[in-house]
């Protein structure tokens, strides 16, 4: 099964636990913050190291998400990745009606 790192902003959690979820029920493995980040963790290091180890970057995509910093150091993180491996990495879900990055079109 792919392992699958949730980028998303914190106002849209309600959304990625259930998907999250969801994707555990499927037999995916789920790589999202509140479950790997521990009080005192470098967030830089984890974040990281987490979309290292994933097979695929899932972008939450909404308002919230495409004004997010962290959200777009994320996708900048995976769509180098993208361009290494020469294979899809981030799979943009439309959360809401929005504008997509231009790399994510």
């Amino acid at each position: 099964m792919a392992y699958v790192f949730l980028s998303h902003a914190h106002q849209d959690k309600p959304f990625v636990r259930q998907l999250a979820a969801d994707l555990r029920r499927e037999g995916h493995p789920v790589w999202i913050d509140e479950a790997e980040i521990n009080i005192g963790d470098s967030l830089v290091e984890k974040i990281s190291q987490g979309l290292e180890e994933v097979d695929y970057v899932a972008a939450v995509l909404s308002q919230h998400s495409i004004q997010s910093p962290w959200v777009a150091k994320e996708l900048d993180f995976a769509a180098n990745r993208e361009l290494a491996e020469k294979r899809v990495v981030v799979l943009p879900l439309l959360l809401e009606d929005v504008e997509m990055p231009s790399f994510l079109i």
